[in-house]
């Protein structure tokens, strides 16, 4: 199983979040997204999907502006995804492509939202609300900000769930 990561707005693809994940030793892909707006970001990351093995499932990974990313790019690519984790997503944010806030719509991979209760940059009632639109999807409030970074342990133990 390939993670591919999809750093926020101010991230980069050597933020802490991807630094964690190879310091315990998982083999992560990190595209630049830095300076693109949400559809060059989901059109990087579809450039990305494609050049993969298409026999390697993809768990999608992506943080808050990330996790839009990753969140709109599951549902549009036939890429095969054992699954889809999502840190803190902006999924309240509307922009080309995205028609509104409303329009992220679960697919029926495995996805895992794991969000800061403490969050006082993307609203956990977004998560909540994804959330409560398919039975494929498990939220995992955490007393935490946005950045998660008090919750990297959590994170990494949800991605080694997936490879087992």
């Amino acid at each position: 199983m390939q993670v591919v990561f999809c750093h926020g707005l101010e991230g980069s693809p050597n933020g802490t979040k991807v630094r964690a994940m190879r310091a315990a030793g998982i083999d992560v892909l990190a595209p630049d997204f830095q300076g693109q707006i949400l559809a060059d970001r989901v059109e990087t990351l579809r450039d990305v999907l494609a050049k993969l093995d298409q026999h390697t499932p993809v768990l999608l990974a992506g943080s808050s502006y990330g996790g839009a990313v990753a969140a709109w790019t599951a549902m549009h690519t036939a890429h095969p995804l054992a699954g889809l984790l999502l840190l803190a997503p902006a999924l309240h944010y509307a922009e080309a492509p995205v028609p509104a806030a409303d329009a992220y719509v679960p697919i029926d991979v495995p996805t895992v939202i794991i969000h800061g209760t403490e969050d006082t940059i993307v609203p956990l009632s977004a998560s909540e609300a994804y959330a409560a639109k398919s039975p494929h999807v498990v939220l995992q409030p955490v007393p935490d900000g946005h950045r998660l970074v008090g919750s990297l342990d959590q994170i990494i133990q949800t991605i080694r769930e997936w490879r087992r």
